[in-house]
């Protein structure tokens, strides 16, 4: 291949390294954010896949927080990517009244458990050396942070740190950086609607029965 032809490839290697990456590392935070110590960083204290992401929620805490706690379990979904992480079932669109409450070392599914809870606040969870794709081995934990804004609102605030191990787990993040990124814009997107739907309270039989019907 002539230098030419492999200009293109060159320029959009280096716009993706140079540019697009560091955005899609802390997409929606404000400065400094991103480095910010955060509960559950001391988990895995030398990750080699770190993203946070931000956003705000124009609801309390308190209306958001019954979505987090009630995913990734039982089919639930995490919102996102539904196809790959939640054997093709639709997210739940209510709050279901079915399960319990997140516990420490709750279980969860794709073989995650509830690593920390604290109500309205913040929900950690995670697993370690999980068998991935080609045999990678990876510890990996999630926060999802609340904070109250002086408005009343949520500042939403979710950090996913991993370590894979060995020469192929470093190329397993490179190509799940941008895999993970867009479950997490799909993920913040669907929780900033469904709590700002003020439908938190709601329950719907009808969807909980189709829901059941899938699994």
């Amino acid at each position: 291949m002539s230098l030419w032809k492999r200009l293109p490839i060159v320029i959009g290697a280096v716009g993706y390294t140079m540019f697009l990456r560091p955005q899609m590392l802390k997409w929606g935070t404000r400065l400094g954010e991103s480095q910010r110590l955060l509960p559950g960083d001391e988990l895995i204290p030398k990750p080699n896949f770190q993203m946070t992401h931000a956003l705000n929620v124009d609801a309390p805490p308190e209306a958001v927080w019954p979505w987090i706690a009630q995913m990734g379990r039982e089919r639930t979904g995490y919102y996102a990517l539904d196809l790959f992480t939640n054997r093709g079932i639709p997210s739940a669109t209510f709050i279901r009244q079915d399960i319990p409450a997140p516990e420490v070392g709750q279980e969860m599914d794709g073989g995650l458990r509830v690593l920390a809870v604290e109500p309205n606040r913040q929900l950690i969870f995670g697993g370690f050396s999980l068998r991935r794709l080609g045999g990678v081995v990876q510890d990996v934990t999630t926060l999802h942070l609340l904070e109250r804004r002086r408005d009343g609102s949520t500042r939403l605030l979710v950090r996913r740190r991993a370590l894979s191990y060995g020469l192929v787990g470093t190329l397993f993040n490179k190509l799940d950086e941008p895999v993970y990124f867009a479950f997490s814009m799909q993920q913040l997107k669907r929780l900033k609607t469904l709590a700002e739907s003020g439908n938190h309270l709601h329950t719907a039989s009808q969807e909980q029965t189709t829901q059941h019907a899938h699994r």
